[in-house]
């Protein structure tokens, strides 16, 4: 006689999520097994939920034909298999998942979620919808509009499934008259620095390339620049003396690929050169090469009069010569910089900076304290502050530890500044950070309890 099985899998969903229910609207059994149609959903622990299923277990094709005809047009990803599609499965269910996030009511509707065997004949799980799309290495749910919750999903292990929000258009749901001054955004210190090996003692700053960073929602760049050797693409990333194996036409490249792809977007990128010798020819044939690609100003502008393009801003004295490009419509300069401080600054058109750049704040208390001085100027709404852009590096150079153990925790840290920071920027309201430059943003890979700091500073815009 077929037995009747508790049958468990994951969701973990963002954290502030609660009271989620899932709702099974269909489902799809092999013939002759038991079947009870309302699953239990238990909270467990840090906005995971276990879900159990209580159905019998025998493979089937019939099953794993009925999950794809669900999900025709869609895509499904499978826990613990390298296979795109089931062959065979025990069960599958439509279904809807709805929980409260950020004072509403959201959906994940028309899910198709089964339970077969992989080859190592463990239990494994797969999710498929009509309305997940693979784009990249990302699989994206789209979602009801009005829910503002399109999001990445990804799996691990035999039953795990991951939610979290997708990034890549997080600028178009703003309001286009927003001024880039009033906004938070998530930036990267270094951001050039992930091909740098390793054993190369704290020169790498980053884990993910430039593409992965703007897919997560970051949108400052902090990009370091010496002459190069090819004539074709003349200059390249380093930081300090340390070449990071990446070109400025990688970088430029993988804007212009992605910013296509999302013109609700605007990308602020620091550029400095990291040497003693002058960029400014090498640099002009890049202005002119993607003469289409960038900000046509030297202020910072509103969101719908950049949308699209990349905003330079300057840590050197560009020299255009007799280049014929004009020396006010290339993006913003920072005006003086200082070295290791927390500091004002405003450039010759006016435009007021507030800085926090303690790089050499080892001891990660006292940075801590810089960055949160920082952070709590910059949500002061009086009109004069508002025309203030503040820039709160939350990163630290390699001293007793590597800029990793500074951001993670690791033989002593504490606090560690990536969690410190994702505590201390959990939602409240809309409110404006300005831009907060990380190293080593993401820790977590898909589980979005672990990689909730870019969430955090993005929502704080709604």
């Amino acid at each position: 006689m077929p037995t009747i099985r508790d049958n468990d899998f994951i969701l973990h969903m963002l954290e502030g999520v609660t009271n989620l229910q899932i709702s099974i609207t269909g489902h799809s059994i092999t013939s002759g097994q038991p079947w009870e149609n309302t699953p239990s959903v238990a909270a467990n622990g840090n906005s995971t939920w276990k879900i159990t299923v209580r159905a019998g277990r025998k493979g089937s094709s019939g099953v794993a034909d009925w999950f794809r005809n669900q999900i025709t047009g869609g895509s499904a990803i499978g826990c613990s298999t390298s296979e795109s599609m089931p062959g065979e499965l025990n069960f599958a269910f439509t279904c809807t998942i709805s929980f409260d996030y950020r004072n509403k009511r959201c959906q994940l509707p028309n899910l198709v979620i089964g339970q077969g065997h992989n080859w190592k004949s463990e239990n494994n799980w797969w999710i498929g919808s009509k309305q997940l799309k693979k784009a990249g290495n990302l699989y994206i749910l789209s979602t009801n509009p009005g829910t503002d919750f399109n999001c990445n999903l990804a799996v691990s292990g035999v039953n795990e499934f991951f939610f979290s929000l997708n990034m890549m258009q997080w600028m178009g749901k703003l309001d286009p008259d927003s001024s880039l001054l009033s906004l938070s955004i998530p930036g990267t210190h270094d951001s050039g620095t992930y091909n740098i090996p390793s054993v190369v003692v704290g020169a790498r700053c980053q884990n993910y390339d430039i593409r992965r960073q703007l897919e997560d929602g970051i949108r400052f760049y902090d990009i370091r620049l010496a002459n190069g050797s090819s004539s074709s693409d003349p200059l390249v990333l380093y930081h300090g003396f340390v070449p990071c194996d990446v070109s400025f036409g990688e970088v430029l490249n993988a804007c212009d690929a992605f910013l296509k792809g999302n013109p609700s977007e605007v990308i602020l990128m620091s550029v400095k050169k990291e040497d003693g010798s002058d960029i400014s020819a090498n640099f002009i044939t890049y202005l002119k090469k993607y003469n289409s690609l960038y900000y046509k100003g030297n202020t910072v502008p509103d969101l719908q009069h950049a949308k699209g393009k990349i905003i330079f801003f300057y840590r050197f004295d560009l020299n255009v010569g007799n280049s014929g490009i004009d020396k006010n419509a290339l993006g913003v300069s920072f005006g003086e910089w200082k070295d290791d401080a927390t500091f004002e600054s405003a450039n010759a058109q006016g435009q007021k900076f507030y800085i926090e750049d303690n790089y050499k704040s080892n001891d990660t208390h006292k940075k801590a304290e810089e960055v949160k001085a920082n952070l709590e100027k910059a949500v002061k709404t009086d009109a004069a502050n508002q025309q203030v852009l503040y820039i709160t590096f939350n990163s630290i150079a390699v001293g007793a530890h590597t800029p990793y153990q500074y951001a993670w925790g690791g033989l002593g840290v504490n606090p560690a500044m990536n969690p410190w920071l994702r505590n201390y920027t959990l939602y409240s309201g809309k409110k404006r950070l300005g831009i907060i430059p990380l190293d080593f943003y993401n820790n977590g890979g898909d589980n979005p309890n672990e990689n909730g700091l870019i969430n955090n500073i993005i929502q704080s815009n709604y």
